[in-house]
């Protein structure tokens, strides 16, 4: 489906047939995917087009910044320092983002619920941390750690984001 389509499809014009709720964010994923890597510029039209359409849609938007912040790290590694510097403004639009999304996590799928709610994985605090600690930017790395600690996060690792905080401040002491 070409962008003209696919944006004509979705056109004002046509508020009979818009989409319901969420499916001009699925349709352009979608599309995103089966681009993403083969024709990056186009696969770079609908990730916008999806951005636009989970605006209002805290979900679909906490999705979309993972889709993209791994999107824009794998392509760093052929676009170079520009595709990493758009995944570093996109961990930190997301980091930014993560109250409104737990917020609408917690409403979404935890309810009144009386157990304690875990949050999503939100891969933006772990990703900066790590291309923080790449760059030997130790205190920057520490400070994404604290935010996500101070969130509740997890990283996917047994000791999680105080054993990643420790390992950062060890190895800011002895540079």
């Amino acid at each position: 489906m070409s962008i003209f389509n696919f944006s004509k499809k979705f056109s004002n014009s046509e508020k009979s047939n818009a989409p319901k709720r969420n499916d001009k964010y699925n349709l352009a994923m979608k599309e995103f995917e089966s681009n993403k890597y083969s024709d990056d510029e186009k696969a770079k039209d609908y990730l916008q087009i999806a951005y636009e359409a989970s605006n209002g849609h805290p979900l679909d938007r906490h999705y979309w910044y993972n889709a993209a912040i791994d999107y824009y790290y794998n392509l760093s590694r052929t676009e170079g320092y520009k595709a990493l510097e758009k995944c570093k403004e996109l961990c930190k639009e997301s980091i930014e983002f993560t109250p409104e999304a737990l917020d609408a996590f917690k409403e979404e799928y935890h309810g009144e619920s009386l157990l304690d709610f875990i949050p999503p994985n939100v891969p933006a605090f772990k990703r900066l941390a790590v291309i923080y600690e790449e760059e030997g930017n130790y205190s920057d790395a520490i400070e994404v750690c604290e935010e996500a600690i101070a969130l509740g996060l997890r990283d996917g690792t047994p000791g999680g984001f105080e054993a990643r905080k420790q390992k950062l401040e060890e190895k800011r002491m002895s540079n």
